[in-house]
């Protein structure tokens, strides 16, 4: 019996996770463009038609099954934080020292450890609050239970050696325009 395209069409967009064009989904199942494109459609309309529905098909930058935004909340609670290297070293320069003054973790990890503190309160990983004219900085129980550690600073250590290292920041290169000014005016 052959599968519906509606219903492989759907399947597709579920294990992606990315936006797909409709000639992106049309080879991966082997199928016309067209016929695709109005699969797709119908099954657009059936998704804005269901009223109890916590999904979508979003086609702002080709097609994507996603959870609607009023159901975002319930989501991000079990999603799990995806935090850059830089956030994480900073997270685990608090986490060893804290509690620890703002100014002093930006004396030691820089003017970039601002973005990473904003980022690092988003997901509630530590605590902000005012001392003078600084702020002193701390771990949560959430940052505990994410790591699922038992409080332990050696612990800490541990998992911050297995940690990859930081790329190396750019460096210019040298100057080509006035290599492209030289060549110009050879001519």
């Amino acid at each position: 019996m052959a599968q519906p395209l509606k219903a492989r069409i759907e399947a597709v967009l579920f294990l992606t996770g990315r936006a797909l064009t409709i000639t992106e989904i049309a080879e991966k199942l082997e199928e016309p463009s067209d016929a695709v494109e109005e699969a797709l459609l119908e099954l657009i309309n059936d998704y804005s038609c269901r009223e109890d529905s916590s999904l979508e098909i979003d086609d702002t930058d080709g097609y994507i099954l996603q959870v609607k935004e009023e159901y975002e909340s319930v989501v991000n609670k079990m999603v799990p934080v995806e935090l850059s290297i830089g956030a994480l070293r900073t997270l685990s320069a608090i986490a060893l020292h804290a509690p620890l003054l703002q100014s002093q973790l930006i004396e030691v990890r820089g003017a970039a450890a601002y973005d990473h503190i904003k980022e690092l309160l988003l997901h509630k990983l530590i605590s902000k609050r005012r001392k003078d004219r600084s702020f002193i900085l701390n771990v949560t129980p959430k940052f505990y239970e994410y790591f699922k550690l038992t409080g332990d600073k050696e612990e800490l250590k541990e998992m911050i050696r297995h940690l990859p290292p930081e790329p190396e920041p750019a460096t210019p290169s040298e100057p080509v325009f006035e290599d492209a000014v030289e060549s110009v005016e050879s001519l």
